[in-house]
């Protein structure tokens, strides 16, 4: 699938996983289904109904999505899914390993990011969707965690099935500040030091703990 589109002046970089029947899905959520509803020869037009829970493929968690109370995806204010963007190259870490504040503090030093940015962590195991490895990729640790939520940013992605292992401390600590959190991103090496504008909407889901996006970058 084509994933870097030219739109002169423009360059596009699509981030998003295909949505299909069967495509992996987190432990506990059903595979999607995308069964075709309507044929152009049957009924003179082409539709199909999906069947899948809103986390599955590329999608974002609302606050509601471990918090009680807060706001679901159809109430997030519709600037927390963009903003300029930066990825951080964690792919040589090792199975598991915690993606520290340390760790962080270095990667983002000198690079001005802060209150309206959006964090993407390129882990590589994009390429290991639908493999037993797929889960061992590596995630925010509780200090990580603090950091990014310390600076103010709009969202944080992943291109890993979740941004943090259990006891999923990433999730407990960006959601109640508002933090949006995109997972199962995909081509994140195409944007490593690069600037760029990052988008990734939602469907507007009544209480919604999440929804499925398209999510692309402009490169500036």
């Amino acid at each position: 699938m084509r994933k870097v589109y030219r739109l002169s002046p423009m360059r596009i970089v699509d981030l998003t996983m295909e949505l299909k029947t069967g495509a992996p899905v987190f432990p506990g959520y059903p595979v999607p289904i995308v069964h075709t509803w309507t044929t152009i020869k049957e009924h003179g037009y082409y539709s199909n109904l999906l069947m899948l829970v809103e986390h599955t493929g590329t999608h974002v968690d609302s606050p509601a999505h471990f918090i009680e109370g807060a706001p679901t995806i159809d109430k997030v204010p519709l600037e927390r899914f963009m903003g300029r963007g930066i990825v951080v190259d964690a792919s040589h870490l090792p199975p598991k390993a915690p993606i520290t504040r340390e760790f962080l503090e270095k990667a983002l030093e000198g690079k001005g990011v802060g209150n309206g940015w959006v964090v993407l962590i390129r882990t590589g195991y994009d390429a290991k969707a639908g493999t037993p490895d797929w889960f061992n990729h590596p995630g925010l640790d509780e200090g990580g965690a603090r950091y990014l939520a310390d600076l103010g940013v709009n969202a944080v992605g992943i291109d890993a099935p979740s941004i943090d292992q259990a006891p999923f401390p990433g999730h407990k600590i960006l959601l109640p500040k508002g933090i949006v959190i995109f997972e199962n991103l995909t081509n994140l090496g195409e944007l490593l030091g690069k600037t760029f504008q990052f988008y990734g909407p939602p469907l507007r889901i009544t209480n919604g703990s999440a929804s499925p996006v398209r999510a692309f970058a402009v490169l500036e």
